[in-house]
């Protein structure tokens, strides 16, 4: 949930889910649902995206869309980056144009996404192969 193109988040690992769904219930946060997500992240192939702290990927999963980060400032216990998200109606083609562009698929992850939303921030509950985390975005 950017406000103004500017994102603030945080993220930590998660030991106890039923326990963070039940927290999040008695915040009285809305369960949006589940998700399936299929993140590909894009970089030139020296990397000059990652050295100027940027990055490019296209998403699937709740919606399809393309977003462009930028980190601003130091990352202390939380990230500020600025987020232009853009939906596409066609993520494999939105693929295809960056590729064509000169950029290469730097990364795939995969993972199940559970969403919540509770006052202005959307909390997030991410199962990966590696482990299950949370992210609180607002």
């Amino acid at each position: 949930m950017a406000n103004n193109n500017r994102e603030v988040e945080i993220k930590f690992k998660v030991v106890d889910v039923p326990a963070l769904q039940k927290k999040l219930r008695s915040l009285k946060a809305r369960r949006v649902g589940k998700a399936f997500e299929r993140t590909v992240r894009f970089d030139t192939p020296g990397d000059d995206l990652e050295k100027s702290n940027k990055f490019v990927r296209v998403r699937t999963g709740f919606k399809n869309v393309v977003t462009f980060k930028q980190k601003l400032g130091e990352d202390t216990k939380f990230k500020v980056r600025k987020e232009i998200e853009l939906e596409v109606s066609d993520p494999q083609k939105m693929e295809q144009v960056i590729e064509g562009l000169g950029f290469t698929k730097r990364l795939i992850m995969e993972k199940y996404r559970e969403k919540w939303e509770v006052d202005a921030c959307e909390v997030v509950i991410d199962e990966l192969p590696f482990g299950v985390f949370t992210e609180i975005e607002g």
